[in-house]
């Protein structure tokens, strides 16, 4: 295990998940708890941002990568799996992310995916987007988030809920 960075100590035993640039520059850091336990209950959320850090769009090198079209996730490990799975993909950090100004970022492209989890916040966050995107139209899933369909179909289940039409 590597010691944290000044400043990092309360992350002692993350994961520490880097925003980097289109050039690869790092930018900022989140940080996920990996033990199974009430994150709650140990003073801490599952996921945690430096304080005062602005919000920013994982995995901003997918918009570089990205054809005419893109996907859009609620969660990094989402945008990595879509990503690895040869769709290329950006993620808003949790479900209450989306903030008007990423729109700017997204508005050159002919379709926009959006993957939301099979949630109530997961709907509220692909209604977001989709309001704010004319290009952007949610994908259902059913069978979990997008790790979890993955895990269940591969990538070839994450590009048939494309190919049948997204909501």
């Amino acid at each position: 295990m590597v010691d944290p960075e000044p400043g990092h100590e309360r992350f002692r035993g993350f994961l520490a998940l880097p925003y980097l640039g289109k050039d690869g520059q790092a930018l900022s850091q989140r940080f996920r708890c990996i033990q199974e336990h009430d994150h709650r209950a140990f003073g801490h959320g599952k996921y945690m941002s430096m304080t005062d850090e602005p919000s920013r769009v994982f995995n901003i090198r997918g918009i570089h990568q990205a054809d005419s079209t893109i996907s859009v996730t609620e969660g990094e490990f989402d945008a990595i799996t879509l990503s690895m799975a040869g769709l290329p993909a950006v993620a808003i950090p949790g479900a209450t992310g989306w903030r008007s100004h990423h729109r700017r970022m997204l508005a050159g492209f002919n379709r926009v995916f959006v993957w939301g989890d099979p949630d109530d916040a997961g709907a509220d966050f692909v209604r977001k987007v989709t309001q704010s995107l004319r290009s952007a139209k949610g994908v259902r899933l059913r069978d979990g988030d997008v790790n979890e369909t993955y895990l269940a179909g591969g990538a070839e289940a994450l590009h048939a809920l494309i190919d049948e039409g997204s909501v």
